[in-house]
């Protein structure tokens, strides 16, 4: 109270007898203060203010802030939450993706900061047909779950391929969120970037061996 500062008229109504002040704009908006040479794809770093249920904001400067998409979090193909992967108070570097200096708005990306896994030279290799690997259970559908294999690399396993005896009518019968569980590459399509997985592979079909212990026309 009593303090005497500087304002700036802001609107000023004659009916209602009522001036709009403010005092931010003695100041310059800190947009400008943004550096010219930050474009699309230059590289900025700051600290998470603040973290919502589809992302996390990154101030770049004082009152400058950026959108990390939950989806530009990883290079998984399922999303999930952005706790998962930071909190308010990290520092942090990201790439921005996209720009409006009228708007002020700005988007950025983390996992462009590591090579897209689905490049890799040696993935084919790694993952060819018939290997083994062990996965963590990312998401359950009515058809099957999706197990990732490594950041960025999630395939899918049928509920049809989960086990050679019991037949399940939804895969959280099985297992759930979370959990790690082996599989079996049953094919990959590096262009669309999926993987089929399945689990009941890692052992034998029974009726394999049943077929070698009790041949047709045989008596038990």
């Amino acid at each position: 109270m009593d303090q005497k500062i500087q304002v700036v008229v802001l609107d000023f109504d004659e009916n209602k007898k009522r001036i709009s002040l403010g005092m931010k704009q003695l100041q310059a908006h800190p947009w400008e203060a943004l550096a010219v040479t930050t474009e699309v794809g230059t590289k900025v770093k700051g600290k998470i203010v603040n973290v919502a249920d589809y992302g996390a904001f990154l101030e770049v400067l004082p009152g400058v802030e950026g959108l990390i998409h939950v989806s530009e979090m990883s290079w998984s193909q399922h999303l999930r939450n952005p706790q998962d992967f930071l909190k308010v108070g990290d520092e942090m570097e990201a790439v921005v993706l996209t720009l409006d200096r009228t708007e002020r708005k700005m988007s950025l990306g983390v996992k462009q900061l590591t090579e897209d896994p689905w490049n890799k030279t040696d993935l084919l290799a790694k993952y060819a047909i018939g290997t083994k690997h062990k996965g963590t259970v990312r998401n359950l559908t009515n058809f099957g779950l999706f197990l990732e294999l490594e950041e960025g690399i999630d395939g899918l396993v049928h509920v049809s391929d989960l086990s050679w005896t019991k037949r399940f009518n939804h895969p959280s019968e099985f297992t759930k969120v979370g959990a790690d569980i082996e599989c079996v590459v049953l094919d990959i399509d590096n262009e669309n970037r999926k993987l089929s997985l399945g689990h009941k592979q890692i052992e034998e079909d029974p009726w394999d061996t049943f077929e070698s212990v009790f041949p047709e026309g045989s008596h038990k």
